[in-house]
């Protein structure tokens, strides 16, 4: 008697190739062992079946996988040559493994700069431009089960989910130009600053990509003066806008309404108009500065720094826009508001102040309530009056609120709109500097994988902060294999000069030259193998053929068609009889 069943195959033996050629079972093995009672799996072996599993489900739910595994157990057997053992994947064993990896935070520099590295050499990733960013993940956890020893991460804390009534944890993201490829991150607690990090980011991956000549990108918090005089002293180079805070507010707008130097058109390479001429994308100009800090050890570091002021045309109209928005809406709210009864002026001023603080306006519409003050009869018996009938005097208090427009702030802030000033150690002109800057997106890619795409850590089910980080250091790898593999495609495309048509649902027509790995992934959605057991052998082959699409997109890959040979045919062990005596 015989039985059969489908197994899908989908892109698994894809996802487990990739992770094989990552080294990254190799490289887990190295650096964590488990303990002398550890049977079954090894760590990194069990680690790419987690990866898989999170790359092929989206989902990193340990509970699941248990199930995930049994119900592809001959194709996982067949892509990776291991025997997996029925409890080899419980949530329990991926739990230790968890802990393992977020626990020693040497151990976790070790790791990444062995996978950097190889991935660098490997794939021959380009080191030129490195970026730094941090985000935050809100968790709906119980606050007082979320831990308050000094290794707890979870903390209230400003919310870049818009959630500040909830929990939540930092985590800190280095990639590589062009791809967005992760390096490094770092899981720290939700209320920590973000200033203190971006010097050890630097040196961290300045130690991964081996030398120091790379342009280190990051956001305005990145600028205090400390961070850029320290990279500076110890060999690096940076690009950083400047916050608008301090003395910069008013040394834009002087140099804004007064340029030192004339300002200078901006345009892109590629970007062009409906006739075809190179669009102006913005405009400024570069200033040069002699720059002074102290350092921790108290010698004091001078180095020329350069300013570039800069106005993007499209940021300078989107933000006027806005301002206008802004007004029109805080206009119609202090016109529909209306005094209460028995309020005073001194209340109503308050509300009305409450709305340009709102609207975020509050220098640009001032406010006043006026309170007169009607003195009326009030006669004292019910009924039509005469002249004879008794009366009070009565007082009543009437509030009227103006509002007055600030034109000459309004035009300052319309003027200002799209301004902002870059600064660097490097010299470059003000078209590098924005094509740079213009790649910060590569980082937030990755962050919004990690928040609403292929590689999601909301809802996170896990507490414990150590397997936590080793969560977020395992989804890091996740996040990688994605980007590595948009980075090969669409390198090979670009060295073919070709494009690939078939990945979009709805448009099999389209073509595009940056396919991303989500959508590669999606065509192999259709692939089943077909098991048959009986009591003397186990076969099984591949129901359906490759497609040309799927044929491409692997040697796009360089991915051996051959990964999707599973066809096998194996005896059943015979079994052992034992006498009694």
């Amino acid at each position: 008697m015989s039985k059969q069943r489908i197994e899908r195959v989908d892109s698994i033996p894809l996802i487990v190739y990739w992770l094989k050629k990552m080294r990254v079972q190799e490289i887990v093995d190295a650096v964590w062992h488990p303990h002398a009672n550890w049977k079954g799996l090894s760590y990194g072996q069990l680690a790419v079946l987690f990866l898989t599993y999170v790359l092929y489900m989206r989902t990193h739910r340990l509970s699941q996988m248990e199930d995930w595994v049994r119900e592809h157990r001959t194709v996982l057997e067949q892509a990776t040559s291991w025997e997996i053992g029925d409890k080899d994947t419980t949530d329990d064993r991926l739990a230790i493994l968890l802990d393992a990896i977020g626990e020693d935070e040497e151990q976790n520099v070790q790791f990444q700069r062995q996978l950097g590295q190889h991935l660098i050499q490997a794939y021959e990733l380009p080191t030129e431009v490195a970026r730094y960013d941090t985000t935050t993940f809100s968790v709906h956890h119980n606050p007082s089960k979320t831990g308050k020893s000094s290794e707890g991460i979870m903390s209230f804390g400003k919310s870049k989910d818009g959630r500040p009534d909830l929990p939540q944890f930092k985590q800190g993201l280095g990639t590589l130009d062009p791809a967005g490829v992760p390096l490094l991150t770092t899981t720290v607690p939700g209320n920590a600053a973000d200033d203190p990090l971006y010097i050890p980011a630097w040196r961290e991956m300045a130690q991964i990509i081996g030398h120091k000549e790379f342009l280190y990108v990051a956001d305005c918090k990145a600028a205090a003066l400390a961070t850029r005089g320290t990279i500076e002293y110890e060999g690096g180079h940076y690009l950083f806008p400047l916050p608008m805070t301090g003395d910069v507010p008013n040394l834009l707008a002087e140099w804004v309404f007064e340029p030192p130097v004339k300002p200078e058109p901006i345009y892109l390479e590629g970007v062009t108009d409906k006739h075809g001429e190179p669009r102006k994308v913005g405009c400024g100009f570069v200033i040069e500065r002699e720059m002074e800090v102290e350092l921790e050890d108290g010698s004091t570091h001078r180095w020329a720094e350069q300013w570039m002021v800069t106005q993007s045309t499209a940021h300078a109209r989107r933000q006027r826009k806005a301002l206008r928005a802004r007004l029109d809406k805080a206009d119609r709210a202090l016109k529909r508001l209306k005094p209460k009864k028995e309020e005073s002026a001194a209340e109503l001023q308050a509300r009305a102040e409450q709305i340009l603080h709102r609207y975020k306006i509050t220098d640009l519409i001032s406010v006043t309530v006026e309170e007169t003050v009607v003195h009326q009869k009030q006669y004292l018996n019910p009924g039509r009056p005469t002249p004879d009938s008794p009366y009070e005097i009565v007082e009543q208090r009437q509030l009227q609120l103006h509002r007055q427009h600030n034109v000459a702030a309004i035009e300052r802030q319309l003027r200002l709109a799209g301004w902002r000033i870059y600064v660097s150690n490097v010299q470059m002109s003000l078209n590098q500097s924005i094509v740079y800057y213009r790649g910060e997106w590569l980082v937030e890619h990755g962050f919004h994988r990690f928040k609403k795409g292929s590689v999601p850590v909301s809802p996170l089910w896990i507490r414990i902060p150590k397997r936590i980080r080793g969560l977020m250091f395992l989804l890091m790898v996740a996040l990688q294999a994605l980007t590595l593999l948009e980075f090969v495609a669409r390198r090979e495309l670009n060295d073919r000069q070709e494009t690939i048509a078939g990945l979009v649902p709805g448009n099999p027509k389209m073509k595009t030259d940056r396919p991303t790995a989500e959508r590669m992934l999606a065509q192999f959605s259709n692939l089943h193998l077909l098991v048959e057991e009986t009591n003397a052998q186990t076969t099984a082959h591949l129901v359906e053929a490759l497609t040309p699409l799927q044929r491409r997109i692997l040697a796009l890959l360089h991915i051996p068609e051959t990964i999707y040979d599973l066809t096998f045919s194996r005896k059943m062990p015979e079994p052992k009889f034992h006498n009694s005596t």
